[in-house]
């Protein structure tokens, strides 16, 4: 009985072989061969239907067309069927093995009362209550157990303040050591409009680009970062080779050390990796603009 509790009327009305009858006669079908021939008489025979309210009478329907008139709400229980035994007009849930295949009796459900587990979580009787101003400084990283991320977060926001005016100050200083020595040239180019000189002197175009970029990192441009990148693999690997191929130590020096920190400070967050970066970057470069108004 209990695999059948709660199925749709359908599904009982269409069950039709022996071991999958539903209802309270289930138990003739292994036991009783009289019951057998009208257990199974009850799903194919037809039935004369009819409202009580109504005269006409409609059919004559099997018992799986009956259950799909319940289930389009055109049948229920009060539905009258005839009855050839009793010569009359009966309900259908007066018939007790045609009310269970029609109206098969769904399971309750059972609640079980509520098991209380056993938590790790105990609360703490012992421990002192947290007041607002407690929870406050916590959220604001002023407690003991919060202060090490207020501690990050400040040093990493110092460090981004800081690198934007260094970077500026790197690329200014570059900017002039590359452009002061052909200043001359340079006024030729904007009083004759002589552009194309430009090209015989490549330092003067990157003194320039230098200069372009010093101005993005003054104005916070960070989506300059990948040219400023850019920038210093040149410097670094351009200049370095030139310098020391014409034995100039100093401006090798000069040079590795400004383009490494400019691309240390495009890169990290830390403030004292970024501290020694900012210093070592403003040196170099300063260097090399010191030697260039040297001659």
């Amino acid at each position: 009985m209990g695999k059948w509790v709660g199925l749709k009327r359908k599904e009982y009305a269409k069950m039709a072989t022996m071991d999958q009858w539903p209802g309270p006669v289930q138990p003739c079908f292994s036991t009783c061969p009289i019951c057998l021939p009208a257990a199974q008489l009850l799903l194919v025979s037809e039935y004369y239907i009819r409202q009580p309210e109504e005269n006409e009478a409609r059919g004559p329907y099997t018992v799986p067309k009956i259950s799909d008139l319940i289930e389009s709400d055109k049948a229920n229980r009060e539905t009258l069927y005839y009855d050839e035994e009793k010569e009359d007009w009966v309900p259908i849930v007066d018939n007790v093995n045609l009310r269970d295949v029609l109206f098969p009796e769904k399971q309750r459900l059972n609640l079980k009362a509520k098991e209380v587990a056993n938590s790790l979580n105990q609360e703490d009787v012992a421990a002192p209550a947290v007041t607002v101003d407690e929870m406050l400084a916590a959220a604001e990283g002023k407690t003991e157990d919060t202060k090490h991320l207020t501690t990050k977060a400040t040093s990493m926001e110092r460090a981004a303040a800081l690198s934007l005016p260094a970077l500026g100050i790197m690329m200014l200083l570059s900017g002039i050591a590359n452009v002061y020595p052909g200043i001359s040239i340079l006024q030729t180019v904007m009083d004759d409009k002589e552009y194309m000189l430009l090209l015989q002197h490549p330092l003067l175009i990157l003194g320039v680009f230098d200069l372009f970029l010093a101005l993005c990192c003054f104005l916070s441009v960070t989506d300059a970062f990948p040219l400023l990148r850019f920038r210093a693999m040149v410097g670094l690997g351009y200049f370095a080779y030139v310098f020391w191929a014409w034995g100039e130590m100093p401006q090798l020096i000069a040079v590795a050390a400004g383009s490494i920190s400019v691309y240390i400070c495009t890169m990290t967050l830390n403030l004292y990796l970024m501290l020694i970066c900012a210093v070592a970057g403003i040196a170099g470069m300063g260097a090399l603009a010191v030697l260039a108004f040297l001659g």
